[in-house]
């Protein structure tokens, strides 16, 4: 998702060296085929239709001039997904925000995270939590008490189990 590209930049991640150890492409949005019926496709781009406006919403302006004749399909004002549709993209084109995201292995991805943020001095730990110990005024998580009695504190913690 687009987001992803926000937290490379804050946490400076090298995009060609993000590129190749997970063998990412880019992506203008994702298509689901038969969305609506069998034989239907559904591309969900990543970016915004129509220009806003401090009078109304861009789709206020194509709903009148639909019903007025005018306007043509709703997808003709989205960039990302005529482009899409064209099999076009240009990562840098002058005056544009094209909306991006990445098509990318996600356990490649996990192994990319997992060097950088142990090269950083991260420590990762695996275990069964059997504890949540939190501040006693802020409320917020203070530290983990793993079953096999290990109490990890921290500032941050991230949760990786996944769907269980």
């Amino acid at each position: 998702v687009p987001p992803m590209r926000n937290f490379h930049r804050i946490m400076d991640i090298d995009e060609q060296a993000f590129m190749r150890a997970t063998q990412a492409t880019f992506k203008l949005g994702i298509v689901f085929d038969n969305w609506g019926e069998i034989g239907d496709s559904y591309i969900h781009s990543f970016g915004e239709i129509g220009q806003r406006s401090w009078m109304a919403e861009f789709h206020e302006f194509w709903l009148e001039a639909r019903d007025q004749g005018f306007g043509g399909s709703l997808d003709e004002y989205c960039l990302e997904l005529m482009a899409a549709k064209a099999g076009k993209f240009a990562k840098n084109v002058q005056d544009t925000r094209l909306n991006f995201a990445f098509h990318l292995d996600a356990t490649r991805y996990a192994g990319f995270l997992r060097q950088l943020s142990e090269a950083a001095g991260v420590k990762r730990v695996e275990g069964k939590i059997s504890e949540v110990r939190k501040h006693s005024e802020t409320g917020e998580l203070k530290a983990l008490l793993l079953e096999r009695g290990e109490l990890i504190e921290g500032d941050l913690f991230v949760d990786c189990s996944g769907n269980r």
